[in-house]
């Protein structure tokens, strides 16, 4: 699939949705090979996803990260809240696992595209899957990263698998066959050398499984 038929595509899928966030990614989404899935996104923002994406090179993540961060700073706290993180904890550890990963590319999505301050806001209708689902079948990612209980029982509910969280196995969901590691949610519990850690893991697991491949078609 090219990138302009896979804009098209995205933009039908996501006709419906107002100011959706499905992907995060530097560039060229077909290029990812690891997928990083929450449940939804914590941070509605006012710049909308389309904003920062080009037919021609895809999304410009320095950019959304720059907005990211102004919109932020922006927002009005919490009561009992003096301050704010210039990146929320999240956030944080996604951008130590992503930097540790490089040159490999990584993309960030949902199972759910629909933005809200906690995944317990999320009406019935917003639970669906679809947009996840074409990223999936349309990218393949090698390994998928799925963090948090209530994306992993989603994904064991929605796709009939059976997830041991903290070790890596091999599933096929829709078709498409990839390795899936469940942990505990990003936005706890995780320190940066935790981070780089993962990162390197996954880093090691894309290429070990590369060199499977490039063997068995030897």
């Amino acid at each position: 699939m090219k990138l302009l038929e896979f804009e098209k595509s995205l933009r039908e899928k996501l006709k419906n949705y107002e100011n959706p966030r499905p992907l995060i990614c530097e560039g060229n989404p077909l290029d990812c090979e690891i997928f990083i899935v929450g449940i939804n996104s914590a941070t509605e923002m006012q710049n909308g996803f389309w904003n920062f994406w080009s037919e021609k090179n895809g999304f410009n993540k320095p950019k959304w990260l720059e907005c990211y961060i102004v919109e932020r700073k922006l927002t009005p706290l919490k009561p009992n809240k003096t301050r704010r993180n210039k990146l929320s904890s999240t956030r944080q550890r996604i951008e130590w696992i992503v930097e540790t990963i490089k040159p490999l590319k990584t993309l960030e999505t949902n199972l759910f595209v629909k933005a809200t301050p906690t995944a317990d806001e999320l009406m019935s209708e917003d639970r669906e899957s679809s947009v996840f689902e074409f990223l999936l079948e349309t990218i393949k990612p090698k390994i998928i990263f799925i963090h948090g209980n209530e994306v992993i029982e989603y994904f064991e509910k929605l796709y009939n698998l059976k997830i041991t969280k903290n070790k890596i196995a091999d599933f096929d969901i829709l078709g498409t066959r990839t390795n899936i590691l469940a942990m505990n949610h990003l936005s706890r519990g995780w320190s940066k050398q935790k981070s780089f850690e993962l990162g390197e893991l996954l880093k090691f697991e894309i290429k070990t499984k590369t060199n499977k491949e490039l063997k068995k078609n030897k």
